[in-house]
């Protein structure tokens, strides 16, 4: 190139750049990567997390979660098949991983008479149910309410002291809420907790392919492999759901519900830490949505979160 265009070629690019369309604008989303959360729910394993100085996000499909309603587990409906709205083994401390067919009949029976015989204690130890997710009171389960095992959440009411009171906890049915993982270890907290994020906070969740804000809480911690869970109220309202599901099975979307499940299709999930209110948490529905959706507002609105759609879909 000879001298005189390598003169004009500075000035060249500086009117280029002047052009309408030709200026690189600013991202607009500007929610860098904070963290890989590691996820079995997720392709190759791990979810991106981006933060900023006031919010996480993540984009994640989100499967159902059902603790805290009064209709989660039965003992006489196992497997979900009749009314009960989830699989008694995501009760149990293994979740039967690994179980053959005939393994699973052999835990359902042992169950059945372990709550027949009251719980003793060695067949109680051998069904392998979580106090994390069934509250025991002396030892036991606590007793059936309407034939249904009390289910808790992390997400308490503070004037509730009974454990086996279902009014303690964040009902699955009525509460939009979300599931954060916990810490891969004891003393080792999540990538979220690890950035201010934890029960109570508010959330706000968008679908990709509608962007129709829908607030919500984060109301329990789940494994700390996993993300992407929310309540059955969060999920029936990003799916336009108007009425309860049946059983189980409808939630997962097996026969006789084939495509009608309430998995969620993937989900901008947006996070507020510290946004939690102690003395009285988030619980009633129309509370959430105000809240979530001016911490949502002040965070960006609409537009940054289309614009994080764009540029961080995956």
């Amino acid at each position: 190139m000879s001298a005189p265009f390598r003169r004009l070629a500075p000035l060249a690019l500086a009117l280029l750049l002047l052009l309408p369309g030709a200026r690189a604008e600013p991202d607009a989303c500007a929610m860098p990567l904070a963290f890989e959360q590691k996820d079995g729910n997720a392709p190759g394993g791990r979810t991106p997390v981006h933060a900023d100085g006031q919010a996480l996000l993540f984009i994640e499909r989100l499967n159902v979660n059902t603790d805290g309603t009064r209709r989660s587990y039965r003992v006489d409906d196992f497997w979900g098949e009749r009314e009960a709205l989830n699989n008694l083994c995501n009760a149990m401390s293994d979740a039967c991983a690994g179980l053959d067919a005939e393994g699973l009949r052999q835990r359902r029976l042992l169950t059945e008479q372990a709550a027949a015989a009251g719980w003793p204690a060695d067949r109680l130890r051998a069904t392998r149910l979580a106090p994390s997710i069934l509250p025991f009171r002396d030892g036991k389960p606590c007793p059936a309410v309407e034939g249904y095992l009390v289910s808790a959440t992390a997400l308490q009411r503070p004037g509730v002291a009974d454990v086996c009171d279902p009014a303690r906890y964040a009902d699955a049915l009525q509460v939009p809420a979300l599931v954060l993982p916990k810490g891969p270890g004891a003393g080792k907290p999540s990538g979220f907790a690890a950035r201010g994020a934890g029960i109570g906070d508010l959330v706000m969740a968008l679908r990709l392919d509608r962007m129709e804000p829908v607030g919500a809480v984060v109301g329990d911690s789940g494994p700390s492999g996993e993300l992407g869970e929310g309540s059955v109220a969060l999920n029936g309202r990003l799916l336009g759901k108007t009425a309860e599901p049946v059983n189980y099975r409808e939630l997962r979307g097996k026969p006789p519900f084939t495509g009608k499940g309430w998995t969620v299709p993937p989900t901008l999930v947006l996070v507020f830490p510290g946004s939690r209110d102690r003395a009285q948490p988030y619980l009633e529905p129309e509370r959430i949505e105000a809240a979530a959706r001016a911490r949502f507002e002040a965070w960006g609105g609409l537009a940054r979160a289309q614009a994080c759609a764009q540029s961080l879909k995956r």
